[in-house]
């Protein structure tokens, strides 16, 4: 993929030999440079995208089992100065630092100084989100210095996690999509979603950015209810009403807004599901109940956008 401010590197098809090699040059061009090895001499298995956000580094990587390590003479030699905040999506991995230890587990995030030295081991592989941010961004956006030790905090589901959810569904849309128009939407975002991280929710901004992300992953959840959007981004429900009324829309408003854009989009895919299994697929408990608000809000049924009429 030719875009600007993007690369994306795979060992596959390389010759066992030369792949941790090139996995490192890839690493010290793309992100940062580690030293890499893997536990039992095996062919290291890894394949990794880097996005560009306006001197932000937004990554996804998933590899085998392996061992990385940033030594000082890595980090006086490269130059490279920040934070890194690692998502873990799959494989339970450990953090080796000057003070000890941390351990992640999938579901987890670690912030940390890419200027100190560590190893990081992944025993069984690993899947996860970077997010890479200059010291002098960093400490514009948090209002404070580098973490002296590192943070893990949880993300996903977790009650406080929302704002990293947010985080990290925005790094995985954005890979997904990084032409110019999607990376400016990301750049525009980063700011107040790392401030909400590090911070906690400072503002309805932000609360709403973590309430969106939550319902954008549970839209086939049939129990989608303003109580749960509002216990994942630790607000009662009135707050989080609050919140939305601002935009003159409500809670329920948008949960049964972004239903009916992802049925309509399944619907007009390619290899399109019945019916049925779509209205299953975005939360609706009733069939009729989604026939009549797909028909309000589209001004057809959504067997006539199935059949591409």
């Amino acid at each position: 993929m030719l875009v600007e401010g993007y690369r994306s590197f795979s060992t596959a098809g390389l010759p066992p030999e030369q792949r941790v090699a090139r996995w490192e040059e890839h690493n010290a061009s793309a992100l940062i440079e580690l030293s890499a090895r893997t536990l039992d001499g095996s062919a290291l298995e890894g394949r990794e995208a880097v996005l560009d956000v306006g001197g932000v580094h937004l990554a996804g990587v998933a590899a085998s089992a392996h061992v990385v390590e940033r030594s000082a003479r890595q980090i006086a030699a490269s130059g490279v100065d920040g934070v890194a905040l690692y998502f873990a999506l799959r494989g339970e991995s450990f953090f080796h630092h000057g003070g000890g230890v941390q351990l992640q587990r999938p579901g987890t995030l670690l912030v940390c100084d890419v200027g100190r030295p560590f190893l990081r081991g992944f025993a069984h592989g690993l899947e996860e989100l970077v997010v890479q941010v200059p010291r002098a961004t960093f400490e514009e956006v948090a209002g404070r210095s580098l973490p002296a030790e590192p943070l893990v905090l949880d993300f996903g589901d977790a009650p406080g996690g929302a704002h990293a959810a947010a985080l990290a569904r925005l790094v995985r849309a954005a890979l997904a999509r990084p032409g110019p128009g999607e990376r400016a939407a990301a750049q525009r975002q980063l700011g107040g979603l790392l401030h909400a991280v590090l911070h906690g929710s400072t503002t309805s901004a932000d609360h709403r950015r973590a309430a969106l992300a939550h319902v954008e992953r549970h839209l086939g959840d049939h129990d989608l209810s303003v109580g749960a959007v509002a216990r994942a981004v630790g607000l009662s429900e009135r707050h989080l009403a609050r919140v939305f009324s601002e935009d003159g829309t409500s809670v329920a408003r948008v949960v049964l807004e972004r239903r009916l854009e992802l049925a309509h989009r399944l619907l007009s895919a390619p290899g399109r599901p019945a019916v049925s299994a779509v209205a299953a697929r975005c939360g609706f408990v009733s069939a009729s109940h989604f026939a009549r608000v797909f028909r309000e809000r589209y001004g057809c049924s959504p067997g006539e956008v199935r059949a591409g009429s």
